[in-house]
């Protein structure tokens, strides 16, 4: 789910071409952000510290398909992101996701326009996508599923295929995570977080989702301990 909501956020003129974004800005934003925890971190900021390892110990390949325009492959290593020209070897693609070209191309104009592709902001979520600790508590299991986005303005509903620890988006997913685009604008911004979602009934599940529930604890005990 981070890595879709970073596809949304970069402010200077930039293309938000889906494709264009992901192989060339994208990339930039997120060595921003590694440099930004750098300098925080030599700074004696203990939280920055430990995301800066948490950013630095992930491995492996993003793999990212805009539906009938082509795929991105990001490798991460060392907390360095590179594009790869190829794909690579299924056992080291650690997070695929799949959207509609229109989709995101929508998303990266409205964000544009509203002023929150700032270089700042979308760095600091650029270099969210990538956590060890996530990668840890996941295991040798992998996640698949989609989730869909109801009243998305000019496009209707959107489904995005995730799969973690996944060669590829999968076309039949284990669970859905069915939410309002609104809903999802409002948790981006802080206004309410996915907990206050899912109990208020706004952030609908569907099918299996125990280990994803599991997985989301896992992570929100070692955020409250101050080690994300």
């Amino acid at each position: 789910m981070v890595i879709a909501q970073s596809l949304i956020y970069a402010r200077r003129p930039m293309s938000t071409e889906p494709i264009t974004f992901l192989k060339d800005t994208f990339p930039k934003l997120f060595a921003k952000g590694v440099e930004r925890l750098q300098a925080k971190a030599a700074g004696g900021d203990a939280r920055a510290k430990n995301k800066l390892q948490d950013v630095e110990g992930a491995t492996g390949t993003v793999y990212l398909e805009v539906e009938g325009e082509g795929e991105v492959f990001l490798a991460l290593d060392g907390g360095k992101m590179t594009v790869l020209d190829a794909k690579p070897d299924a056992s080291k693609i650690k997070l695929a996701v799949a959207a509609p070209g229109e989709a995101m191309r929508m998303l990266l104009g409205e964000a544009e326009a509203a002023g929150e592709l700032e270089e700042d902001k979308a760095a600091k979520r650029a270099v969210g996508t990538a956590s060890k600790n996530l990668q840890e508590a996941l295991g040798t299991d992998s996640l698949l599923f989609h989730v869909i986005v109801e009243d998305a303005p000019d496009v209707g509903t959107v489904t995005v295929r995730i799969g973690l620890n996944a060669p590829e988006p999968p076309a039949e997913p284990k669970f859905t995570a069915t939410i309002k685009f609104d809903d999802l604008e409002a948790a981006r911004s802080g206004d309410i977080n996915p907990q206050m979602l899912f109990m208020g009934g706004k952030l609908r599940m569907a099918g299996d989702y125990s280990r994803a529930l599991q997985l989301a604890m896992q992570l929100m005990q070692k955020a409250q301990a101050g080690q994300l």
